[in-house]
């Protein structure tokens, strides 16, 4: 996924000329004001860096390997870090949420490319950003303290400060600078395992040579629904609660255009496929059953034509009703008039909704009223085009071709 590395502020806020700010990270604060009020509301939580330490370049084995001591059940962190290719064959290390719990951060840095998994437990939030920028491989870890319950990462190259839902520095010598944010699932081990069996594309992160207890997550338990993670229970305040979901309620964050919207991950694995509207793009957020994710595509193919209407259509596939096209969970059509074209995927991060809508509290949401209701998802409302007709002339001109092949 190629982006555009900084949009300058400078012009638009009265900010000096080094302060810049990234066009897609995952969200930030409108002027400079707002940056510098993150650094006066953190919240000391008794640990520091040094109980924190990042795993830099650790050691990994294989999924077959490491399915002697994973449990089905425990969560998993599945981080893309391959070029762009159906999920099944791209490069991705697994995490266990078991190991990543003490220490927050993994950073990973090679001579072509520098990345770092970061993980708040208190806030529930997962994202992995590319570190490397104008020729620095920037090394993160999480420095103990806390904003809208959610961790602050240090950088150890200038020692400046970054919020880690936002992916964005706001103290020190890089105020300012945003990262770029790299995909990432969050799913449990049965299904990673299954997934990935026998890939040579796919490699777990081993139990790090430490004193720590890794049998234990000291925040609680995700197999215990009465814990932390389940329950109504805040440790650190927020700035604000909104009460539009639980507290608790897993989300995927997903910003475009400088706007926010928090799709409900069980609504989604509920409903199968849910049809919405966000800004000016047209998405669909499908649950993606071999691996246990949401997926986030674009319904808008092929250009000039209005934005596809997706439906379930078996466990391994959907359909959109305007064509009667089949697509697999890569979003790529398989089988109808639009066979070999792509449907844009996006990704965004995980988060509790307590602690995304604090950072962000104009998010829209899913469900909301950006929703494709029901109602809509009849053949009949396309009558006037019958299924199968919709396209007419060669599928390359769509510009949606597999971008692999």
């Amino acid at each position: 996924m190629k982006k555009a590395l900084f949009c300058a502020l400078a012009g638009i806020f009265g900010l000096s000329a080094n302060l810049f700010f990234q066009n897609e990270c995952s969200a930030f604060p409108k002027n400079q004001q707002e940056l510098l009020g993150i650094a006066e509301k953190l919240v000391i939580t008794g640990l520091d860096s040094s109980q924190l330490q990042p795993l830099v370049n650790p050691e990994f084995t294989t999924v077959s390997l490491a399915s002697m001591s994973l449990d089905d059940n425990e969560p998993v962190f599945v981080v893309c870090t391959g070029s762009l290719k159906p999920l099944q064959q791209r490069e991705v290390i697994i995490l266990p949420q078991r190991l990543m719990v003490w220490h927050e951060v993994l950073n990973v840095i090679e001579p072509d490319k520098a990345f770092a998994v970061t993980y708040s437990p208190i806030s529930g939030s997962l994202a992995v950003y590319n570190t490397k920028r104008d020729g620095m491989y920037l090394q993160l870890q999480a420095d103990g303290r806390q904003y809208n319950a959610n961790s602050v990462l240090m950088d150890i190259n200038t020692n400046s400060r970054w919020s880690q839902m936002y992916g964005l520095c706001f103290l020190g010598t890089l105020a300012g600078l945003g990262l770029e944010m790299m995909p990432a699932y969050w799913t449990t081990w049965e299904k990673a395992q299954s997934f990935y069996i026998n890939k040579p594309n796919a490699k777990v992160l081993l139990t790090p040579r430490t004193n720590k207890r890794y049998g234990t997550d000291p925040y609680g338990s995700y197999s215990d629904p009465e814990s932390f993670y389940y329950n109504d229970k805040l440790v650190y305040p927020v700035l604000r609660i909104d009460t539009r979901m639980g507290l608790k309620d897993m989300v995927i964050g997903l910003e475009l255009n400088k706007k926010f919207m928090a799709i409900n991950i069980e609504y989604v694995r509920k409903k199968g496929i849910v049809n919405f509207f966000f800004d000016t793009y047209a998405l669909a957020a499908v649950y993606d059953t071999r691996l246990g994710v949401v997926r986030i595509f674009d319904r808008t193919v092929w250009y000039g034509k209005d934005p596809l209407v997706l439906t379930k259509d078996g466990s391994k596939n959907f359909k959109d009703l305007q064509t009667q096209s089949t697509w697999d969970f890569d979003g790529i059509c398989r089988k109808g008039n639009y066979l070999g074209s792509y449907m844009k995927e996006y990704t965004g991060i995980y988060a509790f909704w307590y602690s995304y809508a604090a950072h962000n509290p104009e998010t829209e949401t899913i469900p909301g009223k950006s929703e494709v209701p029901d109602s809509a998802l009849e053949i009949g409302i396309f009558e006037d085009n019958p299924p199968g007709e919709d396209l007419l002339g060669p599928i390359e001109h769509s510009g949606m071709g597999v971008p692999w092949n």
